[in-house]
């Protein structure tokens, strides 16, 4: 029994030591470093005054928080890997039992002041953060950043709702030009976030100059998801354009054609409101689709004027003055009507006697009615031809592009 407790403190008192021994190695280090140096946290870590400090700056995409494609703004939850080499944060980890490498806070030493050349509203960039760095026995210093940065990007909405956007984060250090800090740009992209409206297409990333900064450049290209807009705007247009050739199909008697066809023409008013509310207030570039809709309107104008024209057709009664071709048209639909009603299961000999009789008691009539029918049909086949025309080139010109 007195073994056994023995054996339990003299083991316990071992683990004490050696925690106690451990945090000691790293209390002596850090005064070695920053206590008991010459240490000077201002300058920038170079061997010689004249060297060039190169930094690595690596970007680590997350997602699209928010884009804005109104005001020309996008959101990127993101993070920075910059790593450079600290000369005079040196040791040997076998004087200091073995440990390879020490925690601080940023402000224990030198920093990179990095800034973005693109900003929406700050330029520093996540300034009210506060972020350790991690320095290793060879010198090598690792600082980790992450937020979300705000930068403004030019809007291609030229093909909405399929539209690409390419938008650049530069990240650049303002106290230090180009001859005195190199920046050298990579990327690491194995975990991204999906947004709800926007898919990342591709990443890149550069290296350049700013005035005379080093500047690392990293682009985005991002592509809308289509469903949300094709359901809530291509299919009510599409079913708008329809709907616009429909009214030569409505029968003249029922005195409905006139205000079916301008309140279709009130409704691409409407949405041609709408539509301009969600995209850019420029003109470079205006979306084919904008283009489509204004077609649309002014096709739906005109067939205001020609259902307005037809039904003056329909109401004429004086055939003197119809056009010298309207009897030739006035034949034909008769004959189609004939054969038509050959077909059917009445004999052909009562349904000519019967439109004998009813173009006898109304003859006038009769030719309003053949020549409002040909002049419709006409309309009809016309309008839906130049909507599918407008159709066609939309999804011609997307797929191409």
């Amino acid at each position: 029994m007195t073994t056994t407790m023995l054996m339990r403190c003299l083991y316990l008192i071992s683990h004490l030591c050696i925690c106690v021994w451990g945090k000691k190695h790293s209390e002596r280090l850090y005064e070695f470093l920053f206590q008991n140096s010459s240490y000077n946290k201002v300058l920038i870590p170079t061997v010689r005054d004249n060297d060039t400090l190169m930094m690595n700056l690596t970007f680590l995409p997350r997602g699209i928080s928010e884009f804005d494609e109104v005001t020309g703004k996008i959101s990127i939850a993101m993070g920075l890997d910059i790593r450079w080499i600290d000369s005079s944060l040196r040791w040997n980890p076998l004087e200091y039992g073995g440990v390879s490498h020490l925690v601080v806070p940023e402000d224990h030493v030198w920093t990179p002041v990095l800034t973005l050349a693109n900003p929406v509203d700050r330029i520093p960039v996540f300034p009210e953060d506060s972020f350790p760095v991690r320095i290793y026995a060879n010198g090598m210093m690792i600082w980790i950043r992450g937020g979300t940065i705000s930068i403004t990007c030019q809007p291609n909405v030229r093909y909405y709702p399929y539209d690409q956007h390419t938008c650049r984060a530069k990240f650049l250090t303002i106290d230090r030009i180009r001859n005195e800090l190199m920046l050298r740009p990579g990327m690491r992209s194995a975990i991204l976030d999906k947004n709800e409206e926007w898919d990342i297409a591709d990443l890149k990333y550069h290296s350049s100059f700013f005035d005379v900064y080093s500047c690392s450049t990293f682009e985005i290209k991002i592509k809308r998801r289509p469903e949300f807009s094709i359901l809530n705007t291509c299919i009510p247009i599409i079913c708008l354009g329809i709907l616009n050739a429909c009214v030569f199909l409505i029968p003249p008697e029922s005195g409905e054609r006139v205000s079916f066809a301008i309140t279709v023409l009130l409704s691409f008013a409407v949405f041609m409101t709408i539509f301009s509310s969600i995209l850019p207030k420029n003109s470079d570039p205006v979306p084919i689709l904008s283009y489509i809709l204004m077609f649309m309107m002014i096709e739906s104008g005109i067939i205001v004027v020609l259902t307005i024209v037809g039904l003056r057709i329909f109401h004429r009664r004086n055939d003197s003055d119809c056009p010298s071709k309207t009897p030739c048209c006035v034949t034909i639909t008769r004959c189609v009507d004939k054969i038509h009603a050959c077909n059917e299961d009445t004999p052909l000999n009562v349904s000519c006697q019967q439109d004998t009789e009813r173009r006898s008691e109304t003859p006038q009539r009769t030719h309003s009615c053949d020549r409002l029918r040909i002049f419709d049909l006409i309309c009809f086949y016309v309008s839906l031809l130049g909507f599918v025309v407008l159709v066609s080139s939309f999804a011609i010109l997307v797929k191409t592009a």
